[in-house]
């Protein structure tokens, strides 16, 4: 990276430039937040700006800037008028007031009408509606469980090929309700999908839609296993990989099992064995069981009507120097900033800065590393997802900052993954970022739903650092040497995953 961020440096420039006429000064102290005619709870935040390392009070209680030039302090307020008093006995102070009502807010009859009209839009927008429709996949395509969503969209189960056809019997705004099968249903966002006609609602699925498996093969292609499926047409799938026993589940929907020939050839190094049953009059499931007691992703398509599914063999040498790393910096270019903090950090300026800190560690220790972006670029999902795949990352680490809990809150760092055998990674990476001093455990969160961990081509991890809304983890996270730490203890967890991998896969001794 050309040009390193100096934040602390640069902390008074922002102050003066984001001081808003309606602000309260005393100097160079600002209130940014908690000047309000009326609240209605007891404590009351005050957060503002003011020279970095700066001492004064509010109401006779001492506050010191943060380095990056913002402070903050909680009150307790009685009931009635306060009056908050900023003191610097250097500059002088400034009083403002504050009413604090143990009433309830009223709500005007204006803003309940408003409240209710958009509570039904968006009754509106979730109510489903019957549909008789085909739809085909587009690249990408994912399925959901339900029919619910939350700020990262729908709960995913897992993307499918381009082109796969299935019969939407309802929709409401965003999605369409498919039939996977006789008894089963999923969702589908209308944008992963083209229309392509009508179909009739009293046709007969299992006669119209219902196709025969056939044989099957496994066999060694050189970097992977292949596990190759006959199937009488593109259907759609459920795919879960497990541990302990380590095996991957297929669930092909709309497919009879008709097959007889399970071939295995010599040579796996990936697959031990491959089963198959019929788990519904048109279902039909295929375990693929494993030799490998680690996991380093698979891919799933479409060729023809052979459904391949292609697990990665072990890397031949388990160590660092021997893979390469994909490291994702969170957000980026003038659309995405991510979360802000008070002072204007932003997430997007950290992330790159901490990606390029932890690619040098992880060079330097022999690995070949591959950044999604080098620069103040916006990229979608989908591009990080491509070129990570194009460049045949081993491992993929996503960096970003979190936000929420409120300015003088200190929740700390966590990590988050999306498939089970990828635990193990997002567990050793958050062990070490906890022995930093005064970092706090926000946990480890899984069936994480991040669209770029969803893939199961790579192991993926994502590291939520710290809180930049949080002004004492903000602080942390403007200074060079502390984020340089943070990304010395994630290269660490990495290291300890390779490092267990490759005693489980026999290749050292503990």
């Amino acid at each position: 990276m050309k040009k390193r961020l100096s934040i602390f440096a640069a902390v008074a420039m922002v102050a003066a430039a984001t001081v808003s006429a309606s602000a309260v000064h005393v100097g160079n102290i600002v209130v940014k937040r908690g000047v309000a005619d009326t609240v209605y709870k007891a404590k009351h935040v005050v957060v503002g700006m003011a020279d970095p390392g700066a001492e004064f009070t509010v109401n006779g209680k001492p506050v010191k800037a943060y380095k990056t030039g913002t402070w903050g302090i909680e009150l307790e307020l009685q009931p009635g008028n306060n009056d908050i008093k900023i003191a610097d006995n250097r500059t002088g102070s400034a009083t403002f007031k504050v009413f604090y009502s143990t009433t309830p807010k009223k709500v005007t009859p204006k803003e309940q009408a408003a409240a209710q009209a958009k509570q039904a839009a968006e009754a509106e927008k979730a109510r489903f509606y019957p549909t008789s429709l085909k739809v085909s996949t587009r690249e990408y395509a994912y399925l959901n469980y339900g029919a619910g969503t939350d700020r990262l969209g729908g709960a995913k189960i897992n993307y499918l090929p381009e082109g796969i056809q299935m019969y939407a019997d309802a929709e409401n705004e965003n999605l369409y309700r498919v039939k996977l099968s006789q008894n089963r249903y999923a969702y589908i966002p209308k944008s992963q999908v083209e229309v392509k006609g009508k179909y009739s609602p009293d046709s007969d699925f299992m006669q119209d839609n219902v196709v025969l498996s056939g044989s099957s093969s496994v066999y060694n292609a050189g970097e992977y296993d292949r596990v190759s499926i006959g199937v009488g047409g593109k259907k759609p799938y459920i795919v879960k990989e497990y541990t302990d026993p380590h095996k991957i589940v297929v669930d092909l929907y709309g497919v009879q099992c008709n097959s007889n020939w399970l071939t295995h050839k010599s040579g796996l190094k990936s697959v031990d064995h491959i089963d198959v049953e019929s788990i519904d009059s048109d279902i039909t499931r295929y375990t693929i069981y494993l030799k490998t007691k680690s996991s380093w992703g698979f891919s799933m398509d479409y060729s023809g009507n052979n459904l391949n599914i292609d697990i990665k063999h072990v890397p031949a040498q388990l160590y660092l120097k021997n893979l390469t790393i994909g490291i994702d910096a969170g957000h980026g270019g003038p659309q995405s900033n991510g979360a802000v903090g008070m002072s204007g950090l932003k997430e997007k300026d950290m992330t790159l800065d901490m990606a390029h800190t932890l690619k040098a560690i992880l060079e330097k220790q022999g690995a070949k590393v591959v950044l999604s972006r080098d620069s103040d670029v916006g990229m979608t999902i989908r591009e990080r997802q491509d070129k990570f795949i194009a460049n045949k990352c081993d491992i993929v680490l996503s960096i970003h900052c979190n936000a929420g809990g409120g300015p003088l809150s200190s929740l700390g760092t966590s990590t988050y993954y999306r498939y089970n055998p990828y635990k193990p990674l997002a567990e050793d990476i958050l062990g070490y970022l906890l022995q930093m001093e005064g970092v706090n455990n926000f946990g480890m969160v899984g069936n994480f739903n991040f669209s770029l961990s969803a893939i199961t081509d790579f192991p993926c991890v994502l590291v939520e650092t710290l809180f930049i809304t949080s002004l004492q983890e903000e602080e942390k996270l403007a200074d060079p040497a502390f984020r340089k730490a943070m990304m010395e203890n994630v290269a660490k967890g990495l290291n300890d995953y390779i490092k267990a991998c490759r005693i489980a896969e026999g290749q050292a001794k503990k």
